[in-house]
């Protein structure tokens, strides 16, 4: 990436990390709760300071990671090719989410990024969304995104001063394509509907160019896109925890062009909680390139 849309590829830990502990595998009682993912995360975030960006994420990153920016491409690739120690970039977990049997989860929260230095003005504001596979004894991410939006200057001294909410599922799991059964919803009955039909109670919606919208806040009527007409809906893959009761999907939305507004194409990332019903969780949209 360049000036990211996400946690920037500008912006971006090593072996040393293991030999300070940072990746070591946590234990089976860790791995049960959405608190493993925010010790992760600062772990994460306190090894880009130690490190460099680049060297944090390619030790964090998955082989088969996937970087969104706003599409999917590889997200090893991307960091190695670029530039070391990277752009300063900072980061906070304000939500977490951890699958029933402590193998699968994501997070979110918000982020600061700088061409050069942390004592400018970040050049990039936002939320990002990261998804936490463990694998082979420790914890790897395998997919990265966010969204950009501004921060105003009076709130940025407190932009990363957050408190993580927990979601630990208590979910059956299910073989259900929510991210489907959601756009034919949409398509049939209004993007509306299917926000009231699918949305989790406390979900978190998230726009480019918006503050997060949470909870009582992720109003159906008030959505931005509440009136677009769905043309297409192209899930491009699906991964999940072994149970299949935590579930994150990525793809492409077409939005039908109307009298005011030409056709609009969007990259989305959803994460759903999924039982004997489908509950949308969090949702990412940004505009594709």
């Amino acid at each position: 990436m360049t000036a990211r849309t996400l946690r920037p590829l500008l912006s971006v830990p090593l072996a040393a990390l293991l030999a300070a502990g940072t990746l070591a595998p946590a234990s089976a009682a860790e791995l049960r709760t959405a608190q493993t993912l925010v010790d992760r995360e600062n772990a994460f975030q306190q090894a880009a300071i130690d490190h460099g960006t680049r060297a944090a994420f390619l030790e964090y990153l998955a082989e088969n990671s996937v970087l969104m920016s706003p599409g999917p491409s590889p997200a090893r690739g991307a960091y190695e090719s670029g530039p070391s120690p990277g752009a300063p970039l900072r980061w906070k977990p304000d939500l977490s989410t951890m699958s029933r049997l402590g193998d699968f989860g994501w997070t979110s929260g918000p982020f600061s990024s700088w061409a050069r230095s942390t004592n400018d003005r970040p050049d990039v504001t936002g939320h990002y969304f990261t998804v936490w596979w463990y694998e082979d004894g420790v914890w790897r991410v395998v997919l990265d995104s966010g969204v950009p939006y501004p921060v105003a200057e009076t709130d940025l001294p407190t932009h990363l001063n957050v408190t993580p909410r927990l979601r630990n599922s208590d979910g059956k799991g299910g073989t259900q394509d929510c991210s489907v059964e959601f756009s034919q919803v949409w398509r049939q009955k209004g993007r509306s509907k299917a926000l009231k039909s699918y949305l989790a109670p406390d979900a978190r919606l998230m726009y480019a160019g918006q503050r997060p919208r949470d909870g009582k806040a992720a109003d159906p009527a008030t959505d931005p896109l509440a009136h677009a007409s769905l043309a297409e809906f192209n899930v491009t893959r699906r991964i999940g925890s072994e149970l299949g009761d935590v579930v994150v999907t990525y793809g492409e939305i077409e939005l039908e062009a109307t009298v005011e507004v030409a056709a609009r194409r969007l990259v989305f990332v959803q994460a759903w909680d999924v039982s004997s019903k489908c509950r949308l969780a969090f949702e990412e949209l940004n505009p594709a390139r």
